[in-house]
């Protein structure tokens, strides 16, 4: 019956010693991923104001009173995810290009050299930021499936995280990336 109580004993403090150090991995991948969101979000709202001062330069230059961007106020929406958010100023990035290439004189502005280069840094921070993220997501989604924390993951009410572009590992679209 000792030998019982013991092997219990051993056996309860393995799995609570295993929950800490799987919490402790949760709350660090946790703070990780809010601090990467909080990038991302900053860069993309750079990217938004970036977009809106080419519309003025480009106007400016064109000699155009038409409106550059079609629907680009909607882009305020409160509601807007930043997954969302990001999907439409690559809209917006697309034309940007298309109007760069279209458009000769604006290649010799030194106004829009200057967003043109800025732009280009933000495509290569949140490339940056979303690869981090994602990594960190997959990491997150693993630790919070292996078990016994996936008893308290499910208790607690933590969810799987969706990988930046909104994919999801555990869906059944197999055309999507899978870790």
């Amino acid at each position: 019956m000792l030998i019982v109580i013991v092997i219990t004993v051993l056996i309860i403090s393995l799995i609570l010693l295993i929950v800490s150090i799987y919490r402790d991995k949760i709350n660090f991948l946790s703070v990780k991923l809010a601090n990467v969101e909080e990038k991302i979000n900053s860069t993309l709202l750079k990217r938004k104001e970036l977009l809106k001062d080419s519309e003025d330069v480009i106007k400016e230059i064109t000699k155009t009173k038409k409106e550059v961007y079609i629907n680009f106020d909607e882009l305020n929406d409160k509601e807007i995810s930043m997954m969302e958010l990001d999907r439409k100023l690559l809209v917006y990035m697309n034309e940007f290009y298309l109007i760069k290439d279209k458009y000769e004189e604006l290649q010799k502005s030194d106004d829009f050299k200057k967003i043109a280069f800025m732009l280009a840094e933000t495509e290569d921070l949140l490339s940056a930021y979303k690869d981090y993220y994602n990594d960190n997501a997959s990491k997150y989604n693993k630790v919070i499936k292996c078990f016994p924390v996936c008893i308290i993951s499910l208790l607690k009410g933590r969810k799987e995280k969706l990988f930046f572009d909104s994919k999801n590992s555990s869906d059944n679209d197999y055309n999507d990336f899978k870790y």
